[in-house]
């Protein structure tokens, strides 16, 4: 294997899918799902219009019976274990070459640590593809790797073009990959060192899953009081509802790092789309249209969470717009592939992405304005009893919300930040004006990468702290 420097003469555009189910991307303009949309509003408002009172309630009763769906999916996922751990592959078996995608763009100060944490990998050297991608557009990064480079370690230099994007990046550096399965790590990222070997022991377990997502923590929880609040939605998410959805056999939204892929349906459905910011959640989905299943696995991998609200929005900015340009995408085609598989995928699209949108989209303007919002009930004439019902289905929509990120924290070992979870209903406020800008720069920014600075956290805080899940078994570790 050669630890070189590569530069790939491609334009490291979005591999041509060999998929029967072709699906667009988020650079297509989507001109039905923009009239079926214009056309709902405007059906509203001439309601509106004509019968004021009767479409008020109308929104009020459909967000109401939303919120109690949304709430009692979160309740069951809170009463559900995790999916089973199937342990490790052992070292001892002939195991196959495992690629390591790691974009990098304007992070020269990461590099040292990166390469430390990645060498504790659990897995032998001479399987390891470990790629280092870096923009020719970004010299310094591209010197500090070149310069850094040592087995097993190679580089990928993606050439200038457009879009500038994460997903680009991947899809060109993809091409000269060699390994059956691929992962992708960020540059803060701290894997736990058995996760390749846990992934491959799922892979074999499970022949039906194309993916698994391990579970993503942040070192840097205790730095203040964003930080906190972004550990406990992550202990929520990666801890609870991810493994909900397994268990349910349901997709979900992949994580954008620590999600583990056999080569072959990556291939199938052409890799990332290089368009969408949150090509994440739409691999996710692209797989269930082929009629894959996605898993999960039990070590995780300790990121740096943002400690910055500025970072915060415009890093929310880009989920939400990637979130929006997923559904589009996927509403194209919403039922694919047919009977149960697609009637799920479609469920869940809703569930995940449509839902966190529009909670987004209702939450603040609902909290912010609870006099007006009680004003507004009594002028659409809406019995004292309905509209005690209407505030109680909110603030039931609420406690979950919460229950769920102390259910996470226990999970997570991370007890400490459940005295904290009071803290989330404000917490949810900041995520309105990220959702506008996302819906702005739909228009002005389809494709602009809001990039997330990392090594902003406390020196004190750069050795992540030990496993405490209390449902994970610590793994055994093998030598070299």
């Amino acid at each position: 294997m050669s630890f070189e420097t590569e530069n790939i003469n491609d334009s490291g555009a979005r591999p041509v899918s060999n998929s029967d189910v072709p699906l667009a991307d988020a650079a297509a303009p989507h001109l039905f799902l923009k009239l079926l949309f214009s056309l709902c509003l405007l059906g509203y408002l001439t309601w509106a219009i004509l019968q004021p009172r009767a479409a008020f309630k109308g929104l009020f009763a459909s967000a109401a019976w939303l919120s109690v769906v949304y709430a009692l999916f979160r309740m069951a996922a809170i009463l559900t274990a995790k999916p089973q751990d199937y342990g490790l592959k052992s070292l001892s078996d002939d195991l196959p070459i495992y690629t390591v995608l790691v974009p990098l763009f304007h992070e020269s100060q990461m590099i040292p640590q990166l390469l430390d944490g990645l060498e504790t990998l659990n897995y032998p050297r001479e399987k390891l593809d470990i790629v280092l991608i870096t923009e020719a557009v970004d010299p310094l990064t591209t010197a500090t790797v070149t310069s850094a480079l040592r087995p097993p370690f190679r580089q990928v230099i993606v050439p200038r073009g457009k879009p500038q994007t994460k997903p680009r990046a991947l899809n060109y550096a993809l091409q000269s990959s060699l390994g059956e399965f691929v992962t992708i790590y960020d540059a803060e990222d701290r894997p736990h060192p058995d996760q390749l070997l846990a992934a491959l022991a799922a892979f074999d377990a499970r022949p039906d899953w194309a993916a698994v997502q391990a579970p993503l923590e942040y070192f840097n929880h205790g730095d203040n009081w964003l930080t906190r609040q972004f550990a406990l939605e992550y202990a929520a998410l990666f801890h609870v509802w991810v493994p909900f959805l397994v268990r349910m056999g349901l997709p979900f939204p992949l994580g954008g790092t620590s999600n583990h892929m056999r080569r072959a349906p990556l291939d199938a459905v052409g890799g990332w789309d290089a368009h969408n910011v949150t090509e994440d959640a739409d691999l996710s989905f692209r797989l269930a249209a082929q009629g894959h299943s996605l898993g999960y696995i039990h070590p995780p991998t300790q990121e740096e969470a943002i400690c910055i609200l500025k970072d915060w929005r415009l890093q929310r900015a880009r989920w939400m717009k990637g979130f929006i340009q997923t559904w589009a995408v996927h509403m194209s085609r919403p039922l694919t592939p047919g009977g149960a598989a697609g009637t799920k995928r479609f469920f869940t699209l809703q569930l995940t992405l449509g839902l966190t949108v529009i909670s987004v989209l209702f939450y603040t303007p609902v909290v912010l304005g609870l006099p007006l919002f009680a004003a507004v009930l009594w002028w659409v004439q809406v019995p004292l009893d309905i509209g005690l019902a209407y505030s109680l289905t909110f603030v039931f929509s609420i406690a979950i919300g919460c229950l769920i990120g102390i259910a996470g924290a226990h999970r997570a070992g991370l007890s400490r930040l459940i005295r904290a979870a009071h803290m989330m209903p404000l917490y949810w406020l900041l995520l309105f004006e990220p959702a506008i800008r996302a819906f702005s720069e739909l228009k002005h920014k389809r494709f602009h990468w809001h990039k997330t600075r990392h090594g902003v956290s406390r020196p004190a805080e750069l050795t992540p702290p030990p496993l405490a899940e209390p449902n994970y078994v610590p793994l055994r570790r093998f030598a070299d």
